[in-house]
């Protein structure tokens, strides 16, 4: 399937455990999927950083348990996308796999947007997400 923008998608990732590395604005997680690219030009430090909030600006699909709120440094949590139905704001493929400085490289990238969330500005109404990695990322499409 390559997904069109305005396509709706369901997207899914399975849960994993994660350690906080971090938090404030953003929480910081050790990565559980993915893994330094020791020669890569680009120094990934294992790290991805998900907004607390949903109520602010940006937004991420992937859900922590326990709540971030209660998260400190050195906690360890679940991260995961529990089924969630999206709209797709953008797809691109990479050709060779996108070099970020992880391993294994993405294949391609989805930008994801809530239902809700559509009338916001499209740079920070939705999330990336890459695809074709070690992140287990599913997505279907919804045929309504």
């Amino acid at each position: 399937m390559v997904p069109r923008v305005g396509d709706q998608v369901m997207v899914s990732c399975e849960p994993a455990a994660a350690r906080v590395v971090g938090t404030g604005r953003y929480i910081e997680l050790e990565w559980p999927w993915r893994t330094i690219d020791d020669s890569s030009g680009f120094r990934w430090n294992g790290h991805v950083m998900i907004p607390c909030d949903d109520s602010r600006q940006e937004w991420s699909p992937f859900r922590l348990e326990p709540a971030a709120a209660t998260l400190r440094a050195g906690d360890v949590c679940t991260v995961s996308i529990p089924p969630t139905r999206l709209y797709v704001g953008d797809y691109e493929e990479y050709h060779p796999p996108r070099n970020y400085g992880w391993a294994p490289a993405p294949t391609a990238g989805l930008y994801v947007v809530p239902p809700e969330r559509t009338d916001l500005d499209m740079e920070f109404a939705g999330y990336m997400l890459y695809l074709g990695g070690s992140d287990p990322i599913r997505v279907e499409p919804i045929k309504d």
